[in-house]
C-alpha cells in the first residue's frame, strides 16, 4: 500500500478548506433565518466567499486589503450581523489565523530582545483568558479576549511582513491610504449634511466620518497624523517628490478633522507630538506649535469645548443636573470602585463584566441609575475591575516591554522610533479617560505600526552587517 505524505502547505490548505466549508455552512444557516427581515444580509455570503478565496490564494494580498481598508468599514459590518457576530468578527479571525500560520511558517530570527514582549503579552492575554471563566456573562468576555488576540496578532504580522527596506515605506504608506475613505466621507459629511457627525446635546455635532463614534474615529487620526509626518520629514527616498508635497496639506487636513471630532484627549496627544519633535528635532518648528492653540481657541466651537470643562462639574443644587464629560467620567470610575468588593481588587470581576454591571453601578443622576450599557472610559478603570490590580500591572509591563524594546534600537533610526515612542506614551496617555483597548481600529493600526517600525530597524541592522 502506497504511503501518503502530506508536507506543510498541503496541510495548511486542508486546514483553509476545513476552515472555510465550516464558516460558510453557518453563514448560509445565518442567512436562511434572517433572509425575509434583512435584505442587507444577501451580500454577506458573496462578500464571505470572495474574502475566504483571497484568504486562500493570497493570504499576504489579503492582509494588505485588511490594512488598506478597515478603517472604512465599521459601519457595513455594524449593519450585516448574526446576533453576537458577524463579518467583522469573522475578519478578527483570519487575522488571527494568517499570525498562527506565519509564527509556525516562519521563525523570527531578530538580534532584538523579544523575551520581555513575548512575556508581557503571554501574561497578559493569559490573565484575559481566564477571566472569561469567572466573567458574568461568557460569550461577550469571549469576545474582548478574540480582540486582544487580533491585536497581537496585527503585532506579530508587523514583525514579519517587513521583508525588504522599501517594504517600510509601502505598509506606512498603506496605512496613510487608509485614511483616504474616512477623509473624503469627511469633507462630504461637512460640505453636504449631517452624515458622519455625532449630535449630543451638551457637545454639538462631532465629525465621526465612517467610524461608529468620534472618540474612535481621533485615536485613528492622530495615528495616521504621525505616520503621515514622519514619512514627510524622514529620508527622502521614502515618498515621491510629489507625494512629499502634498504630505503638509494632507497633516493640516487631518489636525482640522481632528479638532472637529471635539475629542480633547487626542488634541493633547497629537499636540504632545509636534511639541516634542519641534523641542528635540527642529527647532524652528518651535513657534508655531507654540501658537498653535492660541490659533486653534479663536475657533468658537473649540474654545467653548476647552471651556466645558470649567462648568456643569455637579448634579446642581436639585441633583438632576447634567456633568461635563470629564467630571462624568470621574462619577463614574467612583462609582464603579466604591461598588466593588475589596475580595476583587486581585483579579476583577472578569472580561466585559464592567459593561455588565455598568448599569447597576454608574449613576445618571443623583437620585438614579443610568440605564444605558457604557464601558468605563478609562482603561485602568475598566482593567481594575475586570482582572485586578494584577491585570492593571500586566498592561503596565505590556507597554514597558514594548517601549524597552524601542529604546535599545533607538540609534538605528531616531526619528522612526522618536515617533513610535510618542505614540506609545499617547496611547498611555489617552488610555486615561477613553476607552483604549476596546477601539479595534486603533488598536490594530497601533500595534501594526510598533511591529513594522522594529522589523524594519532590524532590518536595517542586518543590511549594515552584510555591507560591513
Amino acid at each position: 500500500m502506497q504511503r501518503l505524505s502530506i508536507n506543510k502547505t498541503n496541510a495548511i490548505l486542508l486546514l483553509l478548506a476545513t476552515f472555510s466549508a465550516f464558516f460558510f455552512g453557518l453563514v448560509s444557516f445565518g442567512l436562511v433565518a434572517v433572509f425575509g427581515k434583512h435584505y442587507a444580509y444577501l451580500a454577506a455570503l458573496p462578500v464571505a466567499i470572495i474574502l475566504g478565496l483571497i484568504f486562500v490564494f493570497n493570504r499576504y494580498f489579503f492582509f494588505l486589503l485588511v490594512v488598506l481598508s478597515r478603517s472604512s468599514l465599521d459601519s457595513v459590518f455594524n449593519a450585516i450581523k448574526f446576533g453576537s457576530f458577524g463579518l467583522g468578527a469573522v475578519l478578527n479571525a483570519l487575522v488571527i489565523l494568517i499570525a498562527v500560520l506565519i509564527f509556525f511558517e516562519r521563525p523570527l530570527k531578530y538580534d532584538i530582545k523579544f523575551d520581555s514582549i513575548k512575556l508581557s503579552w503571554t501574561i497578559f492575554l493569559t490573565l484575559a483568558f481566564v477571566s472569561i471563566f469567572y466573567a458574568p456573562a461568557f460569550v461577550p468576555s469571549l469576545k474582548v479576549f478574540l480582540l486582544f488576540v487580533s491585536y497581537c496578532s496585527m503585532f506579530t504580522l508587523g514583525l514579519y511582513v517587513i521583508q525588504k527596506p522599501e517594504d517600510l515605506s509601502k505598509w506606512l504608506k498603506v496605512i496613510v491610504y487608509s485614511s483616504f475613505i474616512p477623509s473624503v466621507y469627511a469633507v462630504f459629511s461637512m460640505a453636504f449634511g449631517t452624515a458622519g457627525f455625532y449630535n449630543s446635546l451638551n457637545e454639538g455635532m462631532r465629525l465621526q466620518s465612517t467610524f461608529p463614534h468620534p472618540n474612535t474615529y481621533a485615536p485613528y487620526l492622530v495615528i495616521v497624523i504621525t505616520v503621515c509626518f514622519y514619512l514627510w520629514r524622514a529620508k527622502p527616498a521614502l515618498v515621491s517628490p510629489s507625494l512629499r508635497k502634498l504630505l503638509p496639506i494632507y497633516i493640516v487636513t487631518l489636525c482640522f478633522f481632528l479638532l472637529m471630532t471635539k475629542t480633547r484627549s487626542t488634541w493633547a496627544a497629537c499636540y504632545v507630538l509636534f511639541f516634542l519633535y519641534a523641542l528635540l528635532h527642529e527647532r524652528k518648528f518651535l513657534i508655531p506649535v507654540l501658537a498653535a492653540p492660541f490659533l486653534a481657541l479663536l475657533i468658537p466651537e473649540i474654545r467653548d469645548r476647552v471651556m466645558d470643562l470649567a462648568q456643569r462639574t455637579d448634579f446642581g443644587s436639585n441633583g438632576y443636573g447634567s456633568l461635563n464629560s470629564y467630571a462624568w467620567r470621574k462619577q463614574v470610575w467612583a462609582d464603579a470602585i466604591n461598588w466593588m468588593s475589596k475580595t476583587h481588587y486581585i483579579f476583577g470581576y472578569g472580561l466585559a463584566s464592567f459593561i455588565h454591571y455598568s448599569t447597576s453601578i454608574v449613576k445618571a443622576n443623583a437620585y438614579q441609575l443610568q440605564k444605558v450599557e457604557i464601558n468605563a472610559h478609562s482603561v485602568y478603570v475598566q482593567l481594575f475591575f475586570e482582572l485586578g490590580i494584577v491585570g492593571v500591572l500586566a498592561f503596565l509591563y505590556l507597554i514597558y516591554a514594548h517601549i524597552r524594546a524601542l529604546l535599545s534600537v533607538y540609534n538605528r533610526n531616531k526619528l522612526l522610533i522618536f515617533m513610535v515612542l510618542v505614540t506609545m506614551v499617547e496611547f498611555l496617555f489617552m488610555s486615561y479617560s477613553d476607552n483604549m483597548i476596546d477601539y479595534l481600529i486603533y488598536e490594530w493600526y497601533l500595534w501594526f505600526t510598533v511591529g513594522i517600525s522594529l522589523s524594519s530597524v532590524k532590518l536595517s541592522r542586518q543590511q549594515e552587517v552584510k555591507t560591513a
